[in-house]
């Protein structure tokens, strides 16, 4: 009888746009595999139809339920992947929608958290908030010439950030990674939370 793989880990990485997260994603998948781990990454907004429809999408209580519904979709996927023993690192979690809806926009954080509660019970085993000061995000996302309604917002972005940092101080499996370095120390960085979470020693 062949051996039930042991179920994955799950990851977030959280942050500001301009904060480096979706590159870090990646970099922590190939670091994960000079273990023997095998680590997928997903991102967020994950469905291309809900995402099709908040391009258009112009009430924000619309876009706060959408999001909560491509959250229910993404959630299963990752469950599927978690049971086949694979690690997940998805690049936005729940906390995206907290500090965008509830710390960006000024939604109620009770009713943002409610409607992601419904929408899945999945919890990240580790949240790696990455953080940096908005002008340096605002200077990156201008370097990139990918900006998008969200990543033009600088007031936004800086709430948003805010709200990151509240949540970091909740305490839980969140841990804030300074981003305000180069790309080689800010994934040393995150790659030591890692290794403290697991206790990860090459064989």
């Amino acid at each position: 009888m062949e051996k039930r793989k042991a179920r994955g880990k799950f990851i977030a990485v959280e942050g500001c746009d301009g904060t480096g997260k979706s590159t870090q994603a990646f970099l922590l998948a190939s670091f994960l595999k000079g273990f023997g781990i095998e680590a997928k990454v997903t991102k967020e907004p994950y469905s291309p139809e809900i995402l099709k429809a908040l391009e258009s999408c112009g009430c924000r209580k619309e876009s706060c339920l959408l999001f909560a519904a491509d959250r229910a979709l993404h959630s299963q996927k990752i469950e599927e992947l978690l049971e086949e023993g694979f690690w997940v690192i998805s690049d936005r979690f729940t906390d995206s929608s907290l500090a965008y809806q509830a710390g960006g926009w000024g939604m109620d954080i009770r009713e943002v958290e409610k409607i992601n509660a419904f929408a899945t019970s999945l919890k990240p085993d580790l949240t790696l908030i990455f953080s940096c000061p908005p002008s340096a995000s605002a200077k990156r996302m201008k370097i990139r010439g990918k900006e998008s309604g969200f990543d033009k917002d600088f007031l936004l972005q800086k709430r948003a950030g805010c709200l990151y940092g509240l949540l970091a101080r909740r305490g839980g499996e969140r841990k804030i990674v300074d981003a305000s370095a180069d790309l080689r120390k800010v994934g040393a960085r995150a790659r030591e939370e890692v290794k403290r979470k697991w206790g990860l020693k090459k064989k």
